[in-house]
């Protein structure tokens, strides 16, 4: 059994406790459980942050004294994150199936617009189109279907990071009620906390060169990078252009 520090249990301990906690604060959303009232729902999401916080310690003094197994902590914290994400993202797919998100209160226009809130306008415009609703569900709900098999993790993985970072930038700027933003710093956390433990093979994947047939091998490394050089260049004397002349 491979020794860890304190530093890594404890990273990955918070972050169990994190999807825990937004796992139990979407089942005791707004007390629509009768039997899960706010009051119980707080007190295991403290409960549960506060455990995350003190385990690593007791994690660390276990394993000095060859008590626990490290590796098959790592791995059950590693399955309760994965399959926490998903559940999560579940959920907010079928309440955009189901109607009960990105809607808009129908009494918005007895506001001028710009007295609305940055959270309403923003509801507003994305109800517009059940379309985009959909799509959006969908890539959601597929995400979170990969993440529970092994050999789509990665994949999804990179997927659903590029969507919670979008919807995350979203509620940060367009200033959404803290709920909703503290569920999507979590669940985008997570994710990335996934992809960084696959970072070599992401590394391999995205950065190392690939051969490829379609690229041009022909030319100087100058040559290619001051035709790309260009391209941008060329972008931004156009932009200039329609802005200022």
């Amino acid at each position: 059994m491979k020794d860890t520090s304190l530093l890594k249990k404890a990273i990955t301990s918070v972050m169990v406790g994190f999807i825990v906690a937004a796992a139990l604060l979407v089942l005791g959303h707004s007390g629509a459980i009768p039997w899960f009232p706010p009051p119980v729902v707080f007190s295991l999401v403290g409960l549960t942050l506060l455990v995350s916080i003190v385990f690593p310690f007791v994690w660390q003094y276990k394993e000095n004294r060859q008590r626990w197994n490290s590796t098959r902590i790592y791995v059950w914290f590693y399955n309760v994150i994965r399959y926490g994400i998903a559940f999560n993202l579940s959920t907010f797919a079928f309440k955009k199936f189901f109607g009960l998100q990105l809607t808009a209160a129908k009494d918005i226009s007895n506001t001028p617009l710009n007295m609305q809130s940055g959270e309403t306008l923003t509801w507003y415009y994305f109800s517009y189109s059940h379309t985009f609703a959909f799509i959006l569900a969908l890539l959601q709900l597929g995400g979170a279907i990969l993440l529970l098999f092994r050999r789509t993790l990665l994949l999804g993985s990179v997927i659903l990071f590029s969507l919670m970072l979008n919807i995350t930038l979203i509620d940060i700027f367009y200033h959404l009620n803290l709920g909703a933003l503290f569920q999507a710093l979590i669940v985008t956390a997570g994710v990335l906390f996934i992809l960084l433990l696959h970072y070599e093979r992401l590394l391999a994947f995205f950065i190392k060169p690939q051969p490829d047939s379609f690229s041009p091998t022909e030319g100087s490394v100058k040559t290619k990078n001051l035709i790309r050089l260009s391209m941008m260049a060329f972008a931004l004397l156009y932009t200039y252009y329609l802005t200022f002349i």
